[in-house]
């Protein structure tokens, strides 16, 4: 089962749809089955159709302990993960996503945000 439309029958459901705004987890939609590494144009076009790109407020970066379609949510290091770092940097300079918050959710120390940062920062191109 893909998760959007899980989502989208929530949102469906809510009276104030436009008040409601979701968050985009990297890992969650790999984890969940969807193609980050191949095909995140198709994704985001898919999460735009089902759930709205206006309802869009955040995006959670994280790589993946896992492969696609474990359905298991086991966040993993920017770049050291199943969706590793050319993936990750093509989400971040993503046109679509400009403008849009990225907070890090990954197993760190604070050393290892600061090189996660530092590495988003090298790698943005906008």
């Amino acid at each position: 089962m893909k998760l959007w439309p899980a989502k989208q029958y929530i949102i469906e459901r809510v009276k104030l749809k436009d008040k409601l705004g979701v968050c985009f987890d990297t890992c969650h939609t790999w984890d969940g089955g969807y193609n980050n590494v191949d095909n995140f144009d198709d994704v985001l076009a898919e999460f735009d159709k089902v759930i709205g790109l206006n309802r869009l407020k955040a995006i959670h970066l994280n790589d993946s302990m896992n492969d696609r379609d474990t359905h298991k949510d086991r966040h993993q290091k920017l770049g050291e993960g199943y969706l590793g770092s050319d993936a990750l940097a093509y989400i971040i300079n993503h046109p679509k996503l400009q403008g849009k918050p990225f907070i890090l959710e990954t197993p760190n120390d604070d050393d290892g945000y600061a090189k996660e940062i530092a590495w988003v920062k090298s790698i943005n191109n906008v």
